[in-house]
């Protein structure tokens, strides 16, 4: 039997997941300057672009708990995996506004698929080996996103997208490999205890949905509006405006890869409190920054302080309902809709109307209503 470390195992299969989805990502991002200018989409019609995916994604993620009861996370997967990387590719090369709104909303729904059943494959695998290692996985998401936001944002402004579409096929390959040679399918969830409505009290879940949401509309448009801004700042520099999505990136798998030994040492909530503070500051600095360096340096910082949140966030989740992991990961995602999905079109109105550094800026509050959130979930657990 191979060891769960190995590259033959489960765990190693998960991992290679987790990494085409940053690829996946990072492609965007690093090449989302060249895909609006090809489409013809402007600030806010990207905005209402990222909140009908957004839409798609947590759609698919609220109803997760019932999809589980008849597919396993194994099935899911191989499913999803080749869809994911067909829509990306197709995102890259459109080059009509109907094009890109079909394929983006297309993809939100695809990357909810995988975005729920990975995590809840991985959440399994870190129940089985009795130790955490949760953050690990979004760490490769993290290694995955710097890497192809800089080779996006070269390729796509010096050779054309399609090239960059070209390269995001190879990772979703060998994810997809993976998981059909190393991943088992688990047995259903089934039972009264699998059932959401089977628990006592969900306002812990309701309070983690709401930071979720919150901090996950920060990440997204630290992702998909750095390039923008940094090529507004410095359209010279526009081969290397992926910068701002891979020092994301890099600061993010720097703190999640060691992560599950905070997370072991510190737990998950004061983890969360601290970082969010860190993200607060990065925020505020992008709405006060007008230097590409700086703002560069801002992502970074936005970076590192949201990086351990969603891991977190998710691995509590899943340990409310054990029965059911996917369960408890889609109800905390369909709590985090409602900021999830209207946060992308009201940053799209706000960057239209004030520019792009304001509309970052106001996300400094966002993250502080996050951290009160996590502060009154604190509460409740200790009293």
């Amino acid at each position: 039997m191979p060891s769960p470390s190995s590259l033959a195992s489960p765990r190693a299969a998960i991992m290679m997941v987790f990494a085409a989805f940053g690829t996946s990502v990072g492609a965007l991002a690093g090449s989302m300057a060249e895909i609006t200018r090809d489409a013809g989409v402007g600030s806010q019609a990207l905005g209402l672009a990222i909140t009908a995916a957004t839409l798609g994604t947590v759609t698919v993620m609220s109803s997760g708990g019932i999809i589980a009861r008849h597919a396993s996370n194994r099935m899911i997967l191989l499913a999803s995996l080749p869809a994911f990387a067909l829509l990306t590719g197709i995102l890259l090369v459109s080059t009509s506004l109907p094009v890109f709104f079909a394929a983006f909303f297309l993809l939100g729904i695809t990357m909810g698929f995988t975005d729920l059943f990975m995590n809840a494959e991985g959440a399994a695998i870190e129940y089985a080996l009795g130790r955490p290692i949760f953050s690990a996985f979004h760490g490769s998401v993290s290694l995955g996103l710097p890497v192809y936001a800089i080779l996006a944002s070269y390729l796509s402004a010096k050779t054309g997208t399609w090239a960059t579409a070209i390269c995001v096929v190879l990772p979703f390959a060998l994810a997809w490999t993976m998981v059909y040679r190393l991943v088992p399918p688990r047995p259903l969830a089934f039972g009264r205890s699998a059932r959401i409505a089977a628990l006592p009290n969900k306002m812990p879940l309701l309070l983690l949905g709401l930071a979720g949401g919150l901090i996950m509309a920060g990440e997204m448009a630290a992702i998909m509006w750095s390039a923008k801004l940094l090529d507004e700042q410095a359209p010279s520099l526009a081969a290397i405006a992926g910068l701002g999505a891979a020092f994301f990136g890099l600061c993010n798998a720097a703190v999640r890869l060691p992560g599950d030994r905070l997370r072991a040492r510190l737990g998950e909530l004061p983890l969360m409190m601290g970082f969010l503070l860190v993200a607060a500051a990065g925020f505020a600095a992008l709405g006060l920054s007008h230097n590409f360096a700086l703002s560069v340096a801002a992502f970074a910082t936005v970076g590192f302080g949201t990086a351990l949140q969603i891991p977190c966030v998710f691995a509590l989740a899943a340990a409310y309902v054990p029965a059911n992991r996917a369960a408890g990961i889609s109800f905390v995602s369909m709590i985090a809709g409602l900021p999830r999905t209207l946060a992308p079109w009201v940053f799209g109105w706000i960057a239209g109307v004030t520019g792009i550094g304001r509309a970052f800026g106001l996300y400094a509050g966002i993250m502080c209503l996050a951290l009160l959130t996590i502060v009154m979930l604190r509460r409740r657990r200790a009293g």
